[in-house]
């Protein structure tokens, strides 16, 4: 295994527990180093912890044991994963749809492993990690008894054939679509689809507050609605009518699917292909306004000749919007941007009232699900921030 010299400042970080390695880190950046290779770090003579080379973008790798004695072994790797479903246990219903492996909070950058019934789906983001493949599924099956009736893998780094991105690695094919349920909620998730399922499991904390919401008579705008399960949710909790803004045909589809598997009738509902800020146009001059209004902004979007930044634009959008959310009434506001503090967030949220004469109060906070372990020492981890205004109360 080679042994690479990293820097002062990178000594502090790895001893803080801080998992990402650039190439600023290492003495030498010019040192050549193999993608997929172990490699030992170290600070003169001293060992600092163990590294797997995964280069994406400016990431060079991830530090993995701090322990000398801890090489990165089969054996390794399997007391990672149990370890993880064992937290798991404590954490989260295992009848849920739900993540039992969170890349580097739990030990293993570049890698998720979710749980969908009684399948597995491993979403591997630099190709460094996934050379390393046939060790870590061995090591995963091995954790988890073979318990399983599948595992799947979506390969979310440039891959040239595109019927490499998702494929079956081990075990029977799971249904198309496979149903897995939320509380009273029944989602089809399909497991073969290019690089998502269909789902996002880090939405489940709104989702969790929308069936908790007293919705009942209530209308429900769901913007960004694509696979965050928002509007399913809202109909099955009582929602008089859910109005689900997609960008693509595609979205649309897959939300009436869902309301239909909840037996409900997808026509009594409205969904829009359009672009959010063209519907908002649209809301303001009919003189739209609902109960209930949830913005999940997507970090990063191009549509057409448009680009939407959460960064740079989230503001103007929530402007945009204020005028769809009645008195009394509800914004939900969320962000995966891991770039993104909550103070700034709460700063872009706040600014969309400027010169307005909306009141708000900030009723609920959430951040992500117990199931997805960050790191404290690596804030970009912990992505998810969410805000549930009250208006005008």
């Amino acid at each position: 295994m080679q042994s690479v010299q990293i820097t002062g400042n990178s000594q502090r970080k790895v001893e803080d527990g801080y998992p990402l390695l650039v190439e600023e880190d290492l003495k030498d950046p010019s040192l050549r180093l193999t993608d997929g290779s172990f490699v030992r770090l170290m600070a003169s003579s001293q060992f600092m912890g163990y590294a797997l080379i995964a280069k994406h973008r400016r990431q060079l790798g991830w530090v993995l044991s701090l322990d000398e004695t801890q090489t990165p072994t089969p054996d390794y790797f399997r007391k990672l994963f149990k370890q993880a479903l064992i937290r798991r246990e404590t954490s989260i219903d295992g009848r849920l749809p739900h993540r039992v492996f969170n890349a580097a909070g739990d030990g293993l950058g570049g890698v998720t492993v979710d749980r969908y019934d009684d399948y597995y789906v491993f979403t591997w983001y630099a190709e460094g990690v996934y050379q390393q493949r046939d060790m870590i599924y061995a090591a995963f099956e091995t954790a988890t008894d073979h318990q399983f009736k599948g595992i799947y893998a979506k390969l979310r780094f440039n891959v040239e054939e595109a019927n490499l991105k998702s494929q079956l690695v081990t075990g029977t094919e799971a249904p198309e679509p496979l149903l897995v349920t939320e509380g009273e909620v029944t989602y089809p998730v399909n497991l073969k689809d290019d690089l998502t399922t269909g789902l996002l499991l880090d939405m489940r904390p709104i989702r969790d507050w929308i069936a908790s919401a007293e919705l009942q008579g209530k209308t429900v705008l769901n913007l960004f609605s694509q696979e965050n399960g928002i509007t399913a949710a809202a109909a099955v909790a009582g929602a008089a009518k859910t109005i689900s803004i997609e960008t693509n045909k595609k979205g649309a589809t897959a939300t009436a699917e869902q309301l239909a598997m909840n037996n409900i009738d997808p026509d009594k509902h409205e969904i829009r292909t359009i672009e959010a800020n063209r519907y908002l146009d649209y809301t303001e001059k009919h003189h739209l306004s609902y109960d209930v209004v949830v913005v999940t902004a997507p970090t990063f979007a191009r549509i057409k000749k448009q680009k939407f930044q959460v960064a740079t634009d989230l503001t103007a959008l929530l402007t945009q919007a204020l005028p769809t959310v009645r008195r009394d009434g509800q914004l939900v506001v969320a962000t995966t941007a891991n770039n993104f503090s909550m103070n700034k967030f709460k700063e872009a949220v706040t600014a969309a009232f400027d010169g307005s004469d909306r009141q708000f109060t900030i009723t609920e906070t959430f951040r992500l699900p117990a199931d997805f372990v960050t790191r404290k020492a690596y804030l970009a981890s912990n992505y998810l921030k969410v805000l549930v205004l009250t208006l005008d109360k």
